[in-house]
Parts: C-alpha cells; structure tokens; sequence
C-alpha cells in the first residue's frame, strides 16, 4: 500500500457514511423527535448500538459526534480500505495541501514546498459541521490551483484529531483552534501574566477529550520569588504525571528540553497573551524570528499579555517538528462536559468519587464527601480543587 493511502485511510470510515448518508437522504421522514444524546463516560465500557436508535434523529450534538469520529479513524484497519476510495485518493494525492494559515474567508496552504492563498469553494460554506470554521489551521485539503499563486479549497480532508473550544455565547457551536495536531503545549507564565491554574485545568481536560499528549511548559521562571508559593501550583502537576518544562528565554533554562520534546511531533502552544509562546519558539529555534511583544500596562486586561500573535499560523521546524502558535486567549470554553462529569477529567478524582456516599454526590457541601474530605487531607491538592469548583460554575448540569 503506498504511502499516500496510508496517510488517508484513517479518514476512509468517515467518507464512507458520508456517502452512504448521501443514499439515503432522500427516503429520511420529519420527526418531531427531539435529538438524543448518548452520556459517554470515560470509566465506562458501554458500545454505541446504533440499532437503538432511529435513522432520523441525531444522536450527538455534531461537534461531540464528530470528535468521536476521529477516534474511529485512528482505529480505522487498512483492509477496510475499498478499491474505489484508494483510487480517488491516489487521484487527489498530487492535490493535497497542508492549511498553514487561515485569514477571514482566505487561507494559506502549503503544497510542493510553494504556498497558496486559497479561497473556499462555495459548497462547503453549506456543511453543517457543528464548527463555526470550516477551516482550521493544520487541516489536510484537497485544492484546485486557479494560477500560480491562488487556489480554491475544495474538500477537507478528515481530521485525525482537533483542539476546539465554545464559539461565544452559542454552547452547541465549537470553534475549532487546530487540527491534526499530537500534542498540546500549555504555556503559562508565573509573572507578567500571572500564572493561572485554571486556565491550564482546562487545556488538560480538553486534551484528555481529544486524545492529546499535554506538556505544561511554566515560562519566565527567572521572575520566581516565592520557592513555597511555586511548589503549592506546580508539584500537584507533576505527581500527576504530567510532563512539566521550567523555562526562561532570558537564563535559557528549558529550552533544550523544549527543542527535544517539538521534535517530530506536530505541536500546539495554547495559553494566555503575553506568556511568551512566541519567545520561547523564536529562542528554540531563531531563525523562526516570531513577533514578540510586553504585558498590557494599564486598561481592563492589565498586567496580561497583549495579542501580539493575532492569529494561528504554522511552522516546520529544523528539527523535523511542526509546531503552530495561536493567539493568546483568556478563556476557553470546555465542550461536552457537563457538571456531573467534570470530576472524572480530574485524575486525582476519579477513585476518590466512588468513596462518596451519594452516588450523584457533586461534592460541594454533601456529607461524607471523599474528595472534600481528601483536600482536606492534602491527598487532593486544594489549588486543583478550587479549580474544579470555578469550572464547574460555567458549565451545564
């Protein structure tokens, strides 16, 4: 099998209930039935039955549906691979582009070692997705070439994973930040912005969803004072497990460590403005040479980073690795967590919850609360749990 089928046949799954969807479209009834939406539980071991359910009604919300998807797809077995898919794709394979930036209705892909700008075709403007983008940087696309220089987008191929976060107000509508990426980058600064635990619980929580190795990188260690204060938000992280870089583009601690773990693996940098994702890539790799820019001194956001990157773009490393900087952000909005669930991302948690009495115990104030009753033995690390309670307070019951 050649090397360009190998690297489709984990979309070949997706594509083929797309087209057997398509067949069947025309014979589909109304139905007042509201959509229904099957709990998944990460400690569960239940299957999806599809006789359960009628062919009308949707089961998930389309982003969770999608997301579980891309699951399928990395288990997809090659010998599925039907002969009349491989040929398309052997067809398209010369058309294949890899989206390295994406501008409001443009975006620039790379193929052939040139780079295109790239509008969409109208067609896919009429997907419904549940994304409020189509396209997202680190997409795989299948292109026309209108001239040297231009393109037109006209398929997107399917996603091994994405890193997505809630669009706005509208719950039900995700907004993808990267796709196909292995591994997520979480920088946090401890000063000049402010560390900030929570922000980081929900990167990690994202990326368990979505199946990513996440590394929290903590920045600008130089500007430590308090050696207690650090210990009390970083060491619950590493007794965790989680891979934890200490960093500084100005003493230069970290950054081999850094240039090791972005080596040939396609990598996202999320964090807050002013963290110094672009720093510590520009000082990984110079000649990379990315804007930099200082926290904000006065107004409603000072004392946090101004958005000196304004948008995703992405970039190869010397290397071998990939990596794409997006824009600081001040929140991110966790998708498909509800209340009842947010304790089992917590890892720590999880063997704790089925100590408590009440089987559906949120553990707020209920007695004899295990996890309550673990903070306050120091087995729960109270700055992790003050972060579950302000997460929970955003999300749905």
């Amino acid at each position: 099998m050649s090397k360009t089928i190998e690297k489709y046949k984990k979309g070949i799954r997706k594509e083929e209930i797309r087209n057997a969807r398509k067949k069947t479209k025309k014979k589909k009834k109304k139905t007042s039935r509201k959509p229904r939406r099957k709990d998944w539980d990460i400690n569960s071991h239940d299957t999806w039955d599809e006789n359960d359910y009628l062919d009308e009604e949707r089961i998930l919300p389309r982003g969770e549906n999608e997301r579980r998807r891309n699951f399928e797809t990395q288990a997809f077995d090659e010998t599925l691979l039907s002969p009349k898919l491989a040929s398309a794709m052997e067809r398209n394979s010369d058309q294949a582009a890899l989206v390295v930036e994406v501008s409001s209705g443009l975006c620039r892909v790379e193929i052939d070692g040139k780079t295109l700008v790239c509008t969409l075709r109208g067609n896919l403007q009429t997907h419904e997705t549940g994304y409020s983008n189509l396209i997202a940087v680190g997409d795989r696309v299948i292109i026309s070439q209108d001239g040297d220089e231009k393109g037109v987008i006209e398929e997107v191929l399917p996603r091994r994973s994405v890193l997505a976060r809630t669009h706005g107000k509208i719950l039900s509508l995700q907004q993808i930040v990267v796709a196909n990426v292995d591994q997520v980058l979480i920088v946090a600064s401890w000063r000049e912005p402010h560390i900030w635990p929570k922000l980081i619980d929900r990167y990690l929580i994202a990326a368990q969803r979505n199946n990513l190795k996440a590394i929290i990188c903590i920045n600008k260690i130089d500007l430590i004072e308090d050696q207690k204060e650090f210990a009390e938000i970083a060491q619950p992280y590493t007794k965790l497990g989680y891979r934890t870089v200490l960093a500084s583009t100005i003493t230069g601690e970290g950054i081999e460590e850094l240039r090791s773990l972005l080596k040939q693996s396609t990598t996202v940098l999320a964090g807050l403005s002013g963290v110094g994702k672009s720093s510590l890539l520009t000082t990984v790799q110079p000649s990379l040479d990315l804007k930099t820019g200082s926290v904000a001194e006065k107004g409603l956001f000072r004392g946090q980073g101004k958005h000196t990157t304004t948008q995703s773009s992405l970039w190869k490393l010397e290397n071998g690795g990939i990596v794409i900087d997006t824009p600081g952000i001040r929140d991110f909005g966790l998708v498909g967590v509800k209340q009842s669930e947010l304790a089992n991302w917590y890892p720590e948690m999880r063997t704790f919850s089925e100590q408590c009495r009440y089987a559906d115990c949120a553990h707020l104030n209920e007695p004899d609360c295990a996890i309550k009753n673990a903070v306050k033995n120091s087995d729960i690390s109270p700055v992790r749990y003050k972060n579950y309670l302000a997460i929970r307070e955003t999300l749905k019951p």
